[in-house]
């Protein structure tokens, strides 16, 4: 398995692709700080970007990554050879992961940084702050294995359709029980992207608005929610990969 995964990342790591995103969540980071640093709301920023941005687009290059995967006979040859299905997937995963989240983490990271160095952090709970990058950085991880999850059962060019269209009706039904007055507070924790959100950064901490009442999604659930469904994807991918023609 090692084998596999220094392959797979040293291909990501020598991608072009993956460096030019690097340096373009960098600049845009030090470019939205540097505007609005005096705009508490400035914290909101990575949390919007993990559940409108991420999804789609990194989803879509995710696929992009698994494409020539696919088409041009490597996972094959790599299972030939002796790789077994599960090692194949795994570092496949990981390495979907790894440029998801870290790409996540420089934007928000960097942004959240030079904020607090120059902005304004008047009423800013840190505590908050350092949940809200958690919960999000695992919704991230969440949506890059359904964007690999896409990847493996469509394989090919309807991967990239079925990527962009699978994670905008997750964001739609979240936003739809968002909507909904008095909608069950348990459910919500089931919906990541409605808990990401609403996340507040300031005010009573781990206090939510959900149509102007408050509503609280500890911490910890909402991150037990996200690690169980990022690992039933995970295990339904698996299967999946295990049993699927590879031409």
């Amino acid at each position: 398995m090692f084998k596999l995964f220094h392959a797979y990342f040293s291909r990501l790591g020598k991608w072009n692709i993956y460096r030019i995103l690097a340096v373009l969540m960098l600049l845009v980071s030090i470019g939205a700080a540097a505007v609005h640093k005096d705009k508490p709301s400035i914290f909101q920023l990575p949390y919007i970007a993990s559940y409108l941005v991420f999804p789609h687009y990194v989803g879509i290059i995710i696929a992009l990554f698994n494409y020539p995967l696919f088409t041009n006979g490597t996972i094959r040859n790599q299972i030939t050879v002796g790789h077994k299905r599960s090692s194949v997937y795994i570092a496949d995963w990981a390495a979907s992961v790894v440029f998801s989240v870290s790409l996540y983490l420089i934007m928000a990271l960097s942004l959240i940084a030079i904020t607090v160095k120059f902005g304004n952090t008047e009423g800013i709970v840190a505590k908050n702050v350092a949940e809200g990058v958690v919960l999000t950085t695992f919704h991230v991880i969440l949506f890059a294995t359904i964007s690999q999850l896409f990847c493996v059962v469509f394989k090919g060019v309807k991967s990239f359709l079925a990527i962009y269209l699978g994670n905008q009706v997750l964001i739609l039904l979240s936003a739809g029980a968002s909507a909904i007055n008095d909608f069950p507070q348990k459910l919500g924790y089931f919906l990541p992207t409605l808990v990401c959100m609403n996340i507040k950064n300031c005010d009573v901490p781990e206090a939510i608005l959900t149509n102007g009442a408050a509503v609280n999604y500890s911490f910890l659930p909402a991150l037990g929610v996200m690690v169980l469904e990022t690992a039933l994807v995970f295990t339904c991918g698996m299967i999946y990969f295990r049993k699927t023609d590879l031409k």
